[in-house]
């Protein structure tokens, strides 16, 4: 007996559930008219009310599988200068090696990037146009480079000032040099080196680093 109950309990739940996702299914789709401004409701702004010449269907519904997360990438704005890095053409004369550029706000030079936490909780600076990692030297340089992370001169390590990625600094994991800001004349680009005088170089090696959309 008490099986039974249970059995039509269970059909009867079944029922009522198959009953709302087909009434759901159907709440999602509204009959309309295909007209020179694709398929439109019917009874809407263009008078398909007594006139259909050929229906069409309506999906009103986006499934939730099919959308695709957002990749999310960040911007690394100079607290100084207010300009954002970059990894534009800038070459070394003397070793035609690539260094990071800034560059000012919406130019839409390559300047977004990857933060990928390494060993220590430190992270790898990564482009997000180009693929290229940020690589700090023992000359006081930092480099764009194309090969994947193979020493801690790619690691960098977050210093952020009162708690906040609005405020950090950036130190080299190796060799203990932070990334600053190196401003120009002009000032319309500037580039990224590194320095180990903080008290000359404080405020150009403030940095603020926010969430974007790649």
């Amino acid at each position: 007996m008490f099986a039974t109950i249970l059995a039509v309990c269970a059909l009867t739940f079944s029922g009522h559930a198959n009953a709302m996702y087909v009434k759901e299914q159907r709440s999602c789709r509204t009959d309309g008219c295909v007209t020179q401004y694709g398929c439109v409701p019917r009874y809407s702004q263009y008078s398909t009310a007594l006139y259909c010449a050929q229906r069409c269907v309506i999906e009103r519904c986006r499934s939730v599988e099919s959308e695709q997360p957002r990749r999310v990438c960040h911007q690394i704005t100079s607290v100084a200068t207010g300009q954002v890095l970059a990894a534009v053409d800038s070459y070394e004369r003397r070793s035609s090696q690539r260094y990071p550029s800034l560059v000012n706000p919406g130019s839409g030079e390559r300047d977004r990037w990857n933060m990928i936490v390494g060993p220590g909780n430190n992270y790898y600076i990564q482009n997000s146009d180009t693929r290229e990692y940020l690589r700090a030297s023992d000359n006081n340089c930092l480099y764009l480079v194309s090969e994947r992370p193979t020493d801690e001169s790619f690691l960098f390590k977050p210093d952020l000032v009162q708690g906040r990625w609005s405020c950090v600094l950036l130190q080299s994991v190796c060799y203990r040099s932070y990334i600053f800001a190196e401003q120009y004349g002009g000032g319309y680009r500037n580039f990224a080196q590194m320095t180990r005088d903080l008290q000359q170089c404080y405020r150009d090696s403030l940095w603020s680093i926010t969430t974007v959309n790649c």
